[in-house]
């Protein structure tokens, strides 16, 4: 049962993260490279709006202004699904999309201004470093220099928190499954629990916690990909 509900809240997950980090990386790139800008603190104001604001009413505010106003996204439901490698997926589809948008939407904003102040923050950490330094006194270009040395490395932290904050959002995607009636396991937790289904909500743990793993042990191995230093640390071990 787990297992037939566990695509919906996996796709929902993805989708939210890829939101978050196409949107929230290029915006905490300008925070960062431009920190006294009035579009810079306009955006580190609007990532604390975004971590204040609570799910459930965010979500509500959505299904108001674009399914009941405006009527341009369906407020429920997963739509028409079409099946890839024996599963079932919405973003396969047109009208499964146009069901996916709001609720991704809605799960990837705290994930945005989190991923928005990370990327502003490392960015003012790596600017005054040496190496960025020699890349600008080579005579790169400063958009070879923000995407080859400064990003890069930017997105070494991030990666590590974005995994983590990816099992907890596919733990924790009840609230916004439930308002708008995404039928993944997040809803299924919270039908078994109003109903004590207890071998469910074993199971759906027992799930998580397999799932934070591999989240972990991937993070693990993008990281290695990504810091050329602890290549060299194990490296430099297996040579010992």
């Amino acid at each position: 049962m787990i297992l037939q509900r566990l695509p919906a809240t996996l796709e929902l997950a993805f989708a939210a993260l890829i939101i978050a980090v196409t949107i929230g990386v290029p915006l905490g790139l300008v925070a960062g490279l431009y920190p006294g800008h009035p579009v810079s603190r306009l955006l580190m104001t609007g990532s604390v709006v975004g971590f204040s604001l609570p799910t459930f009413w965010v979500g509500l505010m959505l299904i108001m202004a674009f399914s009941v106003s405006l009527g341009w996204l369906p407020a429920s439901g997963r739509g028409e699904t079409a099946g890839f490698l024996g599963v079932q997926w919405s973003w396969l589809t047109a009208d499964g999309l146009r069901h996916l948008l709001l609720p991704a939407l809605n799960l990837s904003l705290f994930k945005l201004s989190l991923v928005l102040r990370l990327t502003s923050a490392g960015v003012r950490e790596v600017l005054p470093q040496d190496f960025v330094k020699f890349a600008r006194a080579k005579g790169l270009s400063p958009l070879r220099v923000v995407l080859a040395h400064v990003l890069r490395n930017t997105l070494i932290p991030l990666v590590t928190v974005l995994g983590l904050e990816l099992g907890s959002t596919i733990a924790f995607a009840v609230v916004t499954e439930s308002i708008f009636a995404w039928p993944g396991a997040g809803k299924l937790i919270l039908d078994s629990i109003n109903t004590l289904d207890r071998p469910v909500i074993v199971a759906y743990l027992i799930v998580v916690v397999c799932l934070f793993v591999s989240l972990n042990l991937i993070v693990d191995v993008l990281y290695r990909l990504l810091d050329p230093r602890v290549r060299a640390a194990d490296g430099m071990e297996a040579a010992a």
